[in-house]
């Protein structure tokens, strides 16, 4: 019984790193400048990525999808959020010569843009969050 209970736990522990693992992933190729869709976000620190890549058609069909742009670097630039195709928030990022976060500015529908500046101090100890 033992026995049983340790390969349970351990294939309901697979299943949950594999589901996690999925959840988070990025498009496995990044091309700078093209728009990758997904259905699913994440978030690290103040900046907002998509989830698994799905192509456009598949997500489209979503009441909410999301939309990312990547630098050459492999960093998101531009972020959007969709809903019912409609574009309800869109977050632009400007990364420093070293490659830290130094700006991001979060437009969403009928309000005026928001400008989040990221000092050295806060790169450094790496306490930005995100609202």
């Amino acid at each position: 019984m033992a026995q049983f209970r340790a390969e349970w736990t351990a294939l309901v522990a697979l299943a949950v790193l594999l589901a996690v693992g999925s959840a988070a992933a990025r498009p496995e190729k990044i091309r700078p400048g093209h728009s990758y869709y997904s259905d699913g976000t994440r978030v690290e620190g103040l900046v907002r990525d998509i989830g698994e890549e799905k192509n456009y058609e598949e997500v489209y069909q979503r009441y909410r999808y999301y939309e990312a742009v990547y630098d050459e670097a492999g960093r998101v630039v531009l972020f959007k959020e969709y809903e019912r195709g409609e574009v309800t928030r869109t977050d632009e990022y400007r990364y420093g010569p070293e490659g830290a976060l130094l700006e991001r500015v979060v437009r969403k529908a009928g309000e005026p843009p928001e400008t989040t500046t990221v000092d050295r101090a806060e790169r450094d100890a790496g306490t930005e969050d995100a609202p």
